[in-house]
């Protein structure tokens, strides 16, 4: 049965049912999130069994999660599962971490993180009739949301900015939405999404969603089962419009206020030098996050000039002792090398971006005495399988008799 009470809202406390669903505060248009009864879920987290843990995270998590038909499981789920917490064998021997691990949120049914928020999303769309999916994206989440109405059976319109990877805008078309590539970069996708929601009895699945939200917190959860019921001591996430960040960060609050674990971790964001607005905040110690002008970058995620939830990113970092950290193409391209060649992980750009970061602040010796380290990575590499090799370095074609191989393989 779900603890889930009510939506509340973050900066006036008003309480709002669900039955009465909007996206924003009616007094105040602050952003609302699922309220819980913390009591209920301490108690519900102490009973959760790994030997009954199977298929959906929605399942597993149900009484986590507020989900009033739980019914409705079946029809929106794709196997969204706990995603893996591997360690490390090769990289934290060369970083000199003494527990490294990756969280693979990259295994999703759509090969991104996007797909736990969206599950949940698609479920409370029936659960209050909606009957249209909707989204502004970057690429990733256009496709999960693309997939979990598909598979729902109800519509989605989704809206994606202009310089979007080929091999994105084929995932997306795979599952049947109306696909609108709008002439512009994620923000102005983002507007007119908005202006959409305005005029139609859409279900917004994107940033604002107290719903993705609520789902995406989980990960938090799902690391400190991992881990034994201990938090890491420093995890590590890409930042673009802060949700997943602040999301994270609020699991692992519930968590401590329930007495789970006694502290939190370090979090540490991550953003391209290429558009960074909340880094830029960070740097200088401010809680205005301008937009920016985006430059040209290897990635098309993360990219946002107007992050939404960029203020409780900053607010993750700063209350964990963290930080927000840019990185370059040439160390995406790095990264994504390094995780393939060394530890079997295939990741895009954005998805490796906490590994660049890893590898920037061990460089700097800011990282002494963290034993734990959790690197989120968020997209599969098949996303954007060009980003980080050129066709020149395909490799010849080698004639085909066995001296001619071993030649070629310096054999001989």
């Amino acid at each position: 049965m779900s603890n889930a009470q009510r939506l509340i809202c973050e900066q006036c406390g008003r309480g709002i049912e669900e039955e009465n669903f909007q996206l924003n505060c009616p007094d105040c248009r602050t952003t609302l999130r699922v309220q819980y009864d913390l009591k209920k879920l301490k108690r519900d987290f102490a009973a959760l069994d790994d030997r009954l843990f199977s298929g959906s995270f929605l399942r597993n998590y149900q009484n986590f999660l507020p989900i009033k038909q739980p019914d409705l499981i079946d029809r929106v789920s794709l196997n969204e599962g706990q995603t893996p917490l591997i360690p490390s064998h090769r990289l934290k021997k060369e970083l000199g971490i003494t527990d490294l691990l990756f969280k693979i949120e990259s295994h999703g049914p759509t090969l991104s993180l996007k797909d736990r928020g969206t599950s949940l999303c698609a479920l409370k769309a029936l659960e209050l009739g909606f009957d249209t999916l909707c989204v502004a994206s970057s690429g990733n989440n256009a496709a999960s949301v693309s997939a979990y109405a598909a598979r729902a059976g109800l519509k989605a319109v989704v809206f994606v900015q202009r310089d979007l990877s080929p091999a994105k805008i084929l995932k997306i078309m795979a599952y049947g939405p109306q696909l609108v590539k709008i002439d512009g970069d994620m923000s102005i996708a983002s507007r007119l999404c908005r202006e959409m929601l305005a005029r139609h009895h859409w279900f917004e699945c994107g940033g604002p969603s107290p719903y993705r939200f609520t789902a995406k917190r989980i990960v938090a959860y799902e690391v400190v089962r991992q881990l034994g019921g201990r938090a890491p001591d420093v995890m590590i996430l890409p930042v673009g419009g802060g949700t997943g960040m602040a999301s994270v960060y609020c699991g692992f609050l519930e968590l401590k206020d329930m007495g789970v674990i006694s502290a939190l971790p370090r979090l540490i964001g991550v953003q391209f030098a290429a558009c960074a607005p909340v880094a830029r905040a960070y740097d200088k110690n401010t809680d205005v996050i301008e937009p920016v002008e985006k430059k040209p970058c290897v990635s098309d995620a993360l990219l946002n000039r107007t992050p939404i939830a960029g203020l409780q990113a900053l607010r993750a970092v700063r209350e964990t002792g963290g930080k927000i950290l840019t990185i370059t193409d040439e160390e995406s391209i790095a990264a994504i090398r390094q995780l393939g060649s060394q530890e079997g992980l295939f990741m895009e750009p954005a998805g490796c971006a906490a590994l660049a970061a890893l590898k920037k602040l061990v460089s700097k010796g800011e990282l002494k005495g963290a034993k734990t380290v959790v690197c989120t990575l968020t997209g599969h590499g098949l996303n954007a399988p060009a980003s980080a090799f050129s066709t020149s370095e395909s490799p010849e074609v080698v004639p085909a008799d066995v001296a001619s191989v071993e030649a070629y393989l310096g054999l001989c």
